[in-house]
């Protein structure tokens, strides 16, 4: 009996040696398919067809591994990054070996309107290298088909949609639900046009918010329609009229939205996707992912090295993953390229609303320590960089922009709401306690503001604008004078920004590199790019998605916050996370607690098309 239990506990034993030896060495040759599968580079035949399938936003930065994670957890949407998509077609474009280029935009999720103005470039240097660019979509996005336009052939699926409507700046104005509820905002701002705070004091917009989002959004649409009318072999007057008189035109069409762009000119063929793909050819093919890869392994490293540096999103304190501008990140960074003996120049490609004035001061410090070393720095903005963004743009020696970047936002505002009367009306609540002065109670929600802290914190304001105004004067060469009439929290497109002195001129990132390589004395000679982006960090990724949770509970002050206090002042948070008008971008009113005054707005992309 004994013999038998033995016999059957080894024979338990050696399978569950076996099971787990093989859910090893399974995982280990599933690790080195995957590895091999995703960096094999395969020989390119003569005659292939390069397939570029984008899936989601377009944005300056590469995701970090940690961040897309979290992202797929969070159901955020898929990011491109645009440096990836340009080294794919201007590698193309003087590839003998890649014949066509077929690109399917149906999960193309869109992007500022510059950065699709870059892609667009490179496929019209793709089509007139003299290759066959065909573009595909069953329902083309605004976004999407101002890339399409480029292409040499346009092709729109039967049941495809092609329509334009337009760009515009709505937003909810809290104003008159506020004063309902006896919530009061205490705002302390510089400049008529700063609309940030308008939807928690009015029930409309400003007629100057209105002023200067007209214009801007008629800068915008004007280079949009002229850029597809240009390749399309159309008039503006024509595609206005085709996005105003759309529903005419469908109707005409028995609602067929393929055939009415079709017969206005705007594609070139109606076909479903299988049918589309052979005008590429029917010969080999790459994916776009496969050969970003073979484009990277072709650059050779020159002489000397030009560093673009990568900053996209909100501008704060601390340490951040890709996608935020932490300023100890970005301080690390450029006190590294500081010390560098091999690099020669630096370009700052920055996408950005902006964010604290702290933040953004301290990295313009650092970014100056860069210039003071000898390295010309170029700043290469992308679709926004505004406020605190121009107010780290203060630290180069040329600035860049397209024309229909967003920038300027030159001033300062600081907001705190007052619950106090809405606590006492409708849960009857009321706040008592001692504070050792007459300021003690300055930064609590759930108590009024005295005149002295008003004037406090308008002073603060007032001297931080005109920092900012002395910074814009003494790095554009003109007096505080002309930098007030350019600022006053007015947002510009880059076209008016270069009439107003705050660019020196129309490019992209290209450009700014190969100004950068003028600069440092690199120009006609072999020299490297080297691109520097936030840390890929799991770590920090982790810690910032996790930390609003954690503030709640922290401790306000020495004595503590009750739990309704924490409460309250997350309300405070939230409120104050409602966006500016059209904007996707917030204002965390953290720092306000902390005594930080927010320079404008922070946010990453003003209009997403």
């Amino acid at each position: 009996m004994k013999t038998g239990i033995f016999s059957f506990f080894r024979i338990f034993d050696i399978l569950r040696k076996i099971i787990i030896n093989l859910l090893f060495w399974g995982l280990i040759i599933a690790a080195v398919v995957f590895y091999v599968k995703n960096n094999y580079i395969p020989e390119i035949e003569d005659g292939t067809a390069l397939v570029i399938r984008p899936q989601g936003m377009v944005v300056d930065y590469f995701p970090s591994d940690a961040g897309s994670f979290l992202s797929d957890l969070s159901e955020d949407e898929t990011l491109i990054p645009l440096r990836k998509i340009i080294t794919v077609l201007d590698a193309a474009s003087s590839d003998e070996k890649i014949s066509s280029v077929f690109i399917d935009l149906r999960y193309f999720g869109g992007g500022g309107l510059s950065k699709l103005q870059e892609i667009a470039s490179a496929v019209k240097k793709v089509k007139e290298a003299g290759k066959t660019v065909i573009a595909f979509s069953d329902k083309y996005t605004q976004g999407s088909y101002y890339i399409a336009s480029h292409a040499g052939k346009v092709v729109i699926d039967p049941l495809g949609e092609l329509m334009f409507t337009g760009l515009d700046s709505f937003t909810n104005y809290y104003g008159k639900g506020m004063e309902k509820f006896r919530i009061r905002v205490n705002v302390f701002k510089t400049g008529d046009y700063k609309s940030a705070v308008e939807p928690f004091t009015s029930e409309g917009m400003s007629r100057f918010s209105r002023e200067a989002s007209s214009k801007y959004l008629n800068d915008l649409w004007g280079e949009y329609l002229s850029g597809i009318a240009k390749e399309r072999n159309k008039t503006v007057k024509q595609l206005e009229n085709y996005a105003s008189g759309y529903a005419s035109i469908l109707s005409r069409h028995s609602s067929s939205s393929a055939s009415a762009a079709k017969e206005n000119g705007l594609v070139d063929e109606i076909s479903v996707y299988n049918d589309a793909e052979k005008l590429a050819g029917e010969g080999p093919s790459i994916d776009w992912e496969k050969y970003y890869k073979l484009a990277e392994n072709r650059e050779v490293p020159g002489e000397k090295t030009i560093a673009v540096v990568t900053a996209s999103g909100d501008i704060t304190k601390g340490h951040h993953p890709p996608g935020e501008i932490g300023s100890n990140t970005y301080t690390d960074i450029f006190e590294n390229i500081t010390e560098d003996r091999k690099i020669s120049a630096v370009v700052l490609r920055i996408d950005s609303g902006g964010g604290g004035v702290s933040a953004s001061e301290d990295i313009r410090r650092a970014l100056q320590k860069v210039r003071d070393s000898g390295k010309p720095v170029v700043v290469s903005m992308s679709s926004v960089a505004a406020s605190g963004a121009y107010w780290i743009s203060t630290a180069s020696d040329a600035i860049l922009c397209m024309p229909t970047t967003l920038t300027g936002s030159i001033g300062v505002f600081a907001m705190l709401p007052d619950f106090s009367e809405f606590l006492e009306k409708y849960p009857g609540v009321t706040t008592d306690g001692y504070g050792t002065t007459p300021y003690s109670h300055l930064y609590r929600p759930d108590m009024s503001m005295t005149e002295d802290m008003k004037k406090v914190l308008q002073l603060s304001v007032d001297k931080d604008y005109s920092y900012f105004l002395s910074l814009v004067s003494s790095s554009r060469g003109i007096t505080v004078s002309e930098a007030g009439k350019a600022a006053g929290g007015r947002v510009w497109s880059g076209k008016d920004a270069a009439g107003k002195k705050l660019v020196d001129r129309m490019g992209g990132l290209s450009d700014a590199v190969s100004l950068a390589a003028e600069k440092c004395g690199c120009e006609g000679k072999d020299y490297s790019v080297k691109y520097y982006e936030a840390d890929d960090n799991w770590r920090i990724s982790l810690r910032n998605r996790f930390s609003s949770l954690l503030k709640s509970s922290r401790s306000g002050n020495s004595s503590g916050l009750s739990l309704f206090d924490s409460l309250l002042k997350r309300a405070a948070e939230i409120l104050l996370l409602i966006p500016e008008p059209g904007f996707s971008g917030s204002s965390s009113s953290e720092d306000f607690y902390n005594g930080e005054v927010q320079a404008l707005y922070t946010g990453n992309e003003y209009i997403v098309m």
